[in-house]
């Protein structure tokens, strides 16, 4: 039985499911000089794997009809079969550095074995290193005559500014519902299946855009349930498949339902669910209510705030980093479950936590000094300073995800003492008492606060005019002026504390 995504597979340039790709990639063909290194990108699914291998034909073909690979060539099917070895296909999640750059580099450069011209097509290039884009530069500014270089991604924010200047660049976006029911129904009438149009569009509206997961959950329903498909079988499958939806793992969450939510997942273990195509749905969620806070999109007023939101999809991204560790796929993202809502329960924070003032000069006899912040919610007086500095770590720990610099502020600061309710941390630099007043990084400070100590508590920072910043880290122990200011500061505390 033949496997759909693949079988079905476009083998030309119209082909391609999504019209203004086909669209881009022709014009791009028909020029005078057709560019040699391209960026493919867009999210998992939607076809650059596939298009990058049709133009691997297209300008390898003896016989092209126009802009399309005529597939019959000795060409054509030595690379259809994946037998050339002028086109090579490299993972760069596997293969990041800069030795395997190297590597690749000295290939560049050795003429075609038999094609007209060697093709290099570089997978997930987001996650090369900086010095593997590096070295990967020159060959991008000046390849070979006979090299065509075509970069795919899912994240071209990760790509240097300096790499994508030199790309032509296609645009892959998730698949309109009209383009996912033309891709579905090519295979439908080509299996000769019966299906009820409602089905149809279920299965449709279930696939996050993606043509791969559309094509190969139909291809799981066809071999269960056989060449007559109805609503019911779409329903029973998607129930079976793992189908936790991002508006419900938020509701558990807001909840502090972990006992539920890792209940849940296990249940979905044992009916086989795809933890991977979860997390990625789940992913997609949170990151459209992310940027729904800043405006782009539909903002939403209820569910997780948007720090909430930072720190959850910072957990999910961690979470597919272990997914190829472990051989209990769910895991990973119970892991997550259990590092968000913290070891006590009821300490997700689901309100906006309080901002105070920022703190302003004042002239006369208080110039130079900083004037007492105004505190609009202090603590109920459980906690103690003892408690904080026992738990400061943690609360370094649980910052860093929403902020790394925010977090190396912190952990050049100290607390101490409670005064009126309100911990006081001791700053040995302006630079990052100021950066610490800020309203979106007190923020992140008091959630970090909230989080480890169960307890709103507001902080206030006070400048140690004089003193020297002794930093506590393993194998870091730094003793750094007062003296120092501007810039030559901000540099040589980066530089200890990031190092």
């Amino acid at each position: 039985m033949s496997v759909f995504h693949l079988k079905y597979r476009p083998q030309r340039v119209c082909e391609l499911d999504l019209p203004d790709v086909s669209e881009k990639l022709k014009k791009l063909l028909e020029a005078k000089e057709i560019p040699q290194t391209w960026l493919f990108a867009g999210p998992k699914g939607c076809g650059k794997t596939s298009a990058a291998r049709i133009v691997s034909r297209a300008i390898n073909c003896l016989k092209p009809q126009g802009v399309e690979p005529c597939n019959e060539c000795i060409n054509c099917k030595e690379i259809l079969k994946g037998n050339s070895l002028d086109i090579l296909e490299i993972d760069a999640a596997s293969n990041r550095g800069i030795d395997d750059v190297r590597s690749l580099k000295e290939g560049a450069y050795l003429s075609p074995s038999r094609l007209k011209k060697k093709v290099m097509i570089i997978d997930e290039v987001h996650m090369l290193t900086r010095e593997a884009f590096n070295a990967l530069l020159k060959l991008l500014e000046e390849p070979p005559k006979d090299l065509f270089l075509i970069l795919c991604t899912t994240d071209e924010e990760k790509i240097p500014d300096t790499v994508l200047s030199r790309l032509s660049r296609v645009n892959f976006t998730r698949g309109k519902e009209a383009d996912l029911t033309s891709s579905l129904k090519k295979i439908i009438e080509g299996e000769k299946i019966k299906i009820e149009p409602a089905a149809v569009k279920l299965l449709v509206s279930k696939s996050d855009g993606s043509f791969r997961n559309l094509q190969r959950s139909f291809n799981e329903i066809f071999l269960e349930v056989g060449k007559s498909i109805g609503v019911k079988d779409i329903s029973e499958f998607l129930k079976k498949s793992g189908e936790y939806r991002g508006e419900e793992i938020e509701d558990d969450l807001m909840k502090n339902l972990g006992k539920e939510i890792l209940g849940k997942l296990q249940k979905l273990a044992i009916m086989g669910a795809n933890f991977g195509t979860l997390r990625e749905k789940w992913v997609d969620y949170f990151q459209t209510k992310l940027l729904s806070f800043y405006g782009v999109g539909e903002k939403t007023t209820e569910g997780l705030d948007m720090v909430a939101v930072m720190r959850w999809l910072s957990l999910l991204i961690e979470a597919g980093t272990k997914e190829k560790l472990t051989e209990l796929s769910q895991l990973p993202l119970q892991l997550a479950v259990v590092e968000y809502l913290g070891e006590k329960k009821g300490i997700v924070v689901k309100s906006e936590p309080a901002v105070t003032e920022q703190p302003q000069t004042v002239p006369g006899a208080m110039a130079g000094k900083e004037e007492k912040p105004k505190i609009t919610k202090k603590s109920n007086g459980k906690v103690s300073l003892e408690e904080v500095e026992k738990k400061w770590s943690q609360v370094l720990a649980a910052v860093k995800p929403y902020n790394h610099s925010v977090e190396a502020f912190l952990r050049a600061a100290r607390p101490v003492k409670i005064e009126d309710g309100v911990l006081v941390l001791e700053v040995f630099y302006k630079f990052h008492k100021e950066r610490l007043e800020e309203a979106k990084n007190r923020k992140i400070v008091n959630t970090g606060l909230v989080e480890i100590l169960g307890e709103e508590i507001e902080f206030k920072c006070l400048l140690a005019e004089g003193k020297k910043i002794v930093i506590k880290e393993p194998a870091v122990v730094s003793a750094l002026p007062r003296t120092m200011t501007g810039k030559e500061e901000i540099n040589e505390i980066a530089e200890k504390i990031f190092s």
